[in-house]
C-alpha cells in the first residue's frame, strides 16, 4: 500500500468558502544566511475539507498539543490558557508566532 506524505511548515492562511474550509500549507524558501533573500513562507498545497472534518481535526490537533505540554516539548505561553504554547528557536530563546492563524 503507498502513501503520500506531504510536508508543511506550516499553515499559511485558514479561509471559509464555498461552505468548506480552505487551509494553505505552506513552507520556509530562500537562504538564512543571505540578506538578499532571507526565508519566506511560500504557499505549496491546499486541504479543503467541510467544517465538520475541520472541527474533528481541530480537536485532534488539542489534544495532540495537550501531549506536548506533558511531555515538555513546548511550554503554555504566559498568561494564555491551554492550547495557545510558545516554542523555542534552537538558540533556546521564544520565537514569535510566524502567524495569526497559530
Amino acid at each position: 500500500m503507498e502513501h503520500n506524505e506531504i510536508f508543511a511548515d506550516g499553515v499559511g492562511e485558514i479561509t471559509l468558502a464555498g461552505g468548506m474550509v480552505r487551509m494553505d500549507l505552506v513552507t520556509l524558501v530562500g537562504n538564512q544566511n543571505d540578506k538578499e533573500n532571507p526565508p519566506k513562507l511560500q504557499f505549496r498545497q491546499r486541504v479543503v475539507m467541510p467544517p465538520d472534518g475541520f472541527l474533528r481535526s481541530f480537536s485532534a490537533m488539542e489534544n495532540l498539543v495537550k501531549q506536548l505540554i506533558e511531555a515538555g516539548l513546548v511550554k503554555p505561553r504566559d498568561g494564555e490558557a491551554g492550547g495557545n504554547v510558545a516554542t523555542t528557536s534552537e538558540t533556546g530563546s521564544p520565537e514569535p508566532p510566524k502567524s495569526p492563524n497559530f
